[in-house]
């Protein structure tokens, strides 16, 4: 059965509202259908047009291959092969994660997926782990291990080169100093959920919460994992409408980076209510 619901956002100090929030709710959940407190990278609706928002950012960037240095390690095909006739390009190659965390001292292995040509099984791959253009290592396995001794913030790259002289380069972040989570905003504390009102099942919310950290560019509202709406990180209450209880319901605040970095979420459960 659906429901309308609506959510409304108030910026504590400012007395000002934020545009309502409207959307449907399917077993509980709230989908935004429009809205002025969009998601992180949502632009900005048509004059007449409803937009629905199903999915929370959360990406960082991936490293710019093209802008990684060339570097050029010479790896003859065997004399008087075919090979040695025609150069074959490597299928695209790529690293077996986007991005590699580790602290000083602690050993990262880096693998990469080769795609090597049909019927071509050997290559060579130069590693460079700073990505600085100076080839590190060189070798004839997708795979090998770095330890970095000091905080380093960049990119690794290596370049594969097969037989019969064609070569893909791929590249991958590196973080060391520092984990996968640093810098997204803490979960929020003393989230707090009081109805305000209530009729047939359905129940008006006013939620309140505490920064856990520094304050986030802004805040996001879920029920039950679903996003409810969007708040300005200044805002410390929102007021939730048309809440189905006809089951436990979940209720969320978790903080964005300005660039759409989802933080550590807080939530408070209400208990369905008897028929």
């Amino acid at each position: 059965m659906q429901s309308t619901a609506r959510f409304q956002c108030t910026q504590s100090g400012l007395g000002e509202s934020m545009d309502r929030i409207v959307g449907t709710m399917i077993a509980g959940a709230v989908l935004l259908t429009a809205s002025s407190c969009a998601l992180p990278g949502a632009g900005a609706p048509a004059a007449s047009a409803a937009r629905t928002t199903a999915a929370t950012p959360g990406a960082e960037p991936q490293p710019d291959v093209t802008s990684q240095p060339a570097v050029t390690t010479p790896f003859a095909a065997y004399p008087g092969s075919a090979a040695s006739q025609t150069a074959v390009a490597v299928p695209g190659a790529r690293f077996a994660n986007p991005d590699y965390y580790a602290m000083p001292g602690q050993t990262i292995t880096f693998v990469v997926t080769a795609s090597l040509p049909r019927g071509v099984s050997t290559a060579q791959y130069e590693w460079d782990f700073d990505g600085d253009g100076v080839i590190d290592e060189a070798g004839p396995l997708p795979v090998t291990t770095h330890s970095y001794p000091a905080v380093f913030e960049g990119a690794a790259t290596v370049r594969i080169t097969h037989v019969t002289g064609g070569s893909s380069t791929a590249s991958t972040g590196v973080h060391i100093g520092r984990g996968p989570r640093d810098g997204l905003p803490a979960a929020p504390v003393n989230v707090n959920v009081v109805v305000t009102a209530h009729s047939d099942g359905i129940s008006t919310l006013q939620i309140s919460w505490e920064p856990g950290g520094p304050e986030p560019y802004r805040w996001g509202l879920t029920v039950d994992g679903f996003p409810a709406g969007m708040v300005e990180g200044k805002a410390r209450t929102a007021t939730m409408t048309d809440v189905r209880r006809v089951k436990d319901v979940k209720i969320g605040v978790v903080g964005f980076t300005q660039n759409g970095g989802m933080g550590t979420s807080a939530s408070v459960t209400l208990p369905a209510l008897a028929d």
